[in-house]
């Protein structure tokens, strides 16, 4: 998680324990027995808050690795518009990029003035020890509505080279 979520979660954290302190010094707890309640309400909307913030940072985190393939080039949103050699398969070079994410908030921008076609999209789910967990599916652009879902590096290959993925 990004350095902003620790902060947000510590904030809660310590105004739960200032509140707790100031419920006590200004003796409501004494009033009824309503403060049990309270805190049970406050801390699940702590947790909450914990459990939106993560699921949030994970949509985010799968967005910036979510790459668009063209002939020769890649396109990331933090990494912009890589192109590929000729001699080069495109997917080595794609898992070198999304290996080096930094996943901070800075997307790259495609000059307007392009006019690149792209073919594919690979949405990637699950990226972890430089590739060797890779998970996600490839979408022909032409065929939108039938992605294809791929479990590691070699199905992704098999899948852009058009050959049948073993079930």
């Amino acid at each position: 998680m990004r350095k902003s979520n620790w902060i947000v979660i510590a904030i809660l954290v310590v105004a739960s324990i200032l509140f707790l302190i100031l419920w006590n010094v200004f003796d409501f707890n004494l009033i009824d027995a309503k403060d049990l309640w309270i805190t049970i309400i406050w801390w699940v909307v702590i947790v909450g808050v914990c459990v939106a913030i993560k699921l949030a940072d994970n949509k985010r985190r799968q967005s910036m690795r979510t790459a668009f393939l063209a002939p020769h080039l890649i396109y990331n949103a933090e990494a912009g518009i890589v192109k590929v050699d000729a001699k080069t398969d495109i997917v080595p070079e794609l898992q070198r990029i999304l290996s080096n994410l930094k996943y901070d908030m800075v997307k790259a921008k495609v000059p307007e003035d392009s006019r690149i076609r792209f073919d594919y999209v690979v949405r990637t789910n699950r990226f972890a020890q430089n590739g060797n967990i890779w998970e996600g599916e490839l979408v022909k652009i032409s065929h939108s509505n039938r992605p294809k879902p791929f479990r590691d590096r070699e199905e992704l290959v098999m899948l852009l080279e058009g050959t049948v993925v073993p079930a």
